[in-house]
């Protein structure tokens, strides 16, 4: 300890402020460095974690659509008159057979009588036999009943099989009754499970695939359905989220797998699709640790990296700057503090003392100038990257995060939003007769009408082209009222004439489609989608109409 403090008695006091100040900034770069890795690291594992959750509840929600339309198409058979006024076998059989022909993921349908044995079937397998103590017979001559995947028994050996794989299918079945309501017979209809591997299939991205990502379907019960062929029929029981409480919202987490490899798991609950109730089912991503963190190692290999040249570059510059330094690095330091705190009419003073001093602070100067100047261009970009050029309205980027601050303030205050889409009729042929500077002038004249028919806090913004959006706010008790006020403004204000320049006229249509939040959907991104599919009813219709959406109206699937 003598020896130390002879040896720091030796230098000035200059030497000994210098070598302070350089450690002092090279610590707080290093700290400030790893702050930021840390911070950025966690960040993109959530990310990644978040995008391995939405990839499961893709796949869930694509299998439980398909179910649904599933459904409703052996509902679409309860109207074949065959079924009801005893019509001959192979009359019957020929109009399943039809049926099966134009949906390449049904195996097999077939109509038994009241006793549970087969009267019709396609390809005339099973004709004949009874089929009274299978489930399809039990449960289908209750309700309508679903039943999950399985292997085939009776239809084993009589379906196709030129993989040689084991079959598999899931149920559907229905009771038929006669217009007295009396009970007939069973319409039974088992899927082929190969349609579930190809909605696996096309989930996957040539991104993915190259980073080892995995999609599994289990059951309720844990046992895997679809995935890997060394996992199927196993039970993963044992990955705590699988045996955890049955949960509604996507989840992820870091999962020990059978094999012992650490993988990120993504996880989505199957809640069934209008008329498929669900089966449980569990959709699970995963991506080994290593390959899906391998970027955020990455980062922060390279923050650290940054850090440490920053650090050093710091330290050369204070070595270099800080002789003779310390009082008026003080009045430096104390104007650049009150500038932190927001008050930019303070400047950072002038030092006269050395030429070193008098560049120091003319550069801070400088420094600060520009980063006010660049301060304000940032605001102004960001002020234009959420505008649109022409007509100056919102643009989807402001929408999306005003839409990110708008759901909690609705929820907080218990109100609902009317999303409404409006599509302009007859736009193309201002443009086409007079011009795309007409066209431009047009919109512009729009946009101020849908201003004027907006209340206080609404939001209208442009999708692109002629295509508008309006989000309105309020109780669910107005919602339809208000959809309607706003849509008779609207078509009102719309269908004036616009005057052009040289006297020209214009006229144009609009056509609007609404859908509700949260009673059409909890989604934001579903009650959108759900009001684009009512706008385009509302074109179908012949346009220059409001159609708010409804469970009948076709969706973006079945365009």
């Amino acid at each position: 300890m003598f020896v130390l403090s002879s040896l720091i008695s030796r230098f000035s006091l200059r030497s000994r402020f210098i070598a302070l100040i350089t450690t002092l900034v090279f610590a707080t770069t290093m700290l400030l460095g790893w702050v930021a890795s840390r911070e950025s690291a966690q960040q993109m594992e959530a990310n990644i974690g978040n995008a391995a959750a939405e990839s499961a509840y893709q796949m869930v929600d694509k299998l439980d659509r398909s179910m649904d339309s599933r459904v409703k198409d052996v509902k679409l058979l309860l109207g074949i008159q065959a079924l009801t006024n005893n019509a001959a076998t192979s009359v019957l059989r020929e109009q399943l057979e039809l049926l099966q022909n134009n949906h390449n993921v049904v195996s097999w349908i077939g109509f038994t009588d009241t006793t549970g044995t087969v009267q019709a079937a396609t390809g005339g397998i099973l004709e004949g036999q009874s089929i009274a103590a299978r489930p399809v017979f039990l449960e289908g001559r209750q309700s309508l009943w679903v039943g999950d995947v399985h292997e085939a028994v009776l239809l084993a050996q009589l379906l196709p099989n030129p993989g040689g794989e084991a079959l598999k299918f899931v149920d559907i079945a229905t009771p038929v009754h006669d217009s007295q309501g009396e009970f007939l017979g069973v319409l039974a209809v088992h899927l082929s499970w190969e349609w579930a591997e190809y909605i696996q299939q096309s989930m996957f991205s040539p991104a993915q695939q190259r980073q080892d990502t995995e999609l599994l379907l289990l059951s309720a019960d844990g046992t895997v359905l679809l995935g890997p062929e060394v996992l199927i029929g196993q039970s993963l029981n044992n990955l705590k989220h699988i045996a955890g409480p049955t949960r509604t919202s996507p989840q992820w987490a870091i999962e020990t797998w059978p094999d012992g490899e650490r993988y990120v798991t993504g996880y989505a609950w199957s809640s069934g699709f209008e008329d498929f109730p669900g089966l449980g089912w569990i959709a699970v991503s995963r991506k080994p640790v290593t390959t899906a963190f391998a970027p955020v190692e990455e980062l922060q290999t390279a923050i650290m990296a940054i850090g440490i040249v920053l650090a050093l570059l710091s330290a050369v510059i204070g070595w270099l700057t800080a002789s003779r330094m310390a009082a008026p690095l003080t009045r430096l330091a104390s104007a650049a503090d009150q500038m932190h705190d927001g008050e930019h009419n303070n400047f950072i003073p002038l030092e006269s003392g050395s030429p070193e001093l008098k560049r120091l602070s003319t550069s801070m100067r400088d420094m600060v100038s520009r980063l006010l100047e660049q301060r304000s261009t940032i605001n102004r970009l960001e002020d234009l990257a959420n505008t649109d050029p022409l007509t100056g309205l919102p643009n989807r980027a402001f929408l999306n995060q005003y839409l990110q601050l708008a759901i909690p303030e609705a929820q907080r205050n218990h109100q609902s939003m009317v999303v409404i889409y409006i599509d302009l009729d007859c736009f193309k042929q201002v443009n086409d007769e007079l011009g795309h500077h007409a066209g431009d002038l047009l919109l512009i004249e729009i946009t101020q009408r849908l201003k004027n028919a907006l209340r206080s806090g609404d939001v209208v913004a442009r999708l692109g082209g002629d295509e508008f959006v309006m989000v309105l706010k309020t109780k669910p008790e107005h919602l339809e009222m208000l959809s309607h006020e706003i849509s008779r403004r609207l078509l009102s204000s719309i269908s004036q004439p616009i005057l052009l320049p040289e006297n020209e006229q214009a006229r144009v249509g609009c056509s609007l489609g609404a859908a509700w939040w949260p009673q059409h959907g909890h989604d934001i991104n579903t009650v959108f989608q759900l009001a684009d599919d009512a706008l385009y009813a509302a074109k179908a219709k012949g346009k220059n109409q409001l159609v708010i959406h409804s469970p009948s109206l076709p969706t973006t699937k079945q365009r």
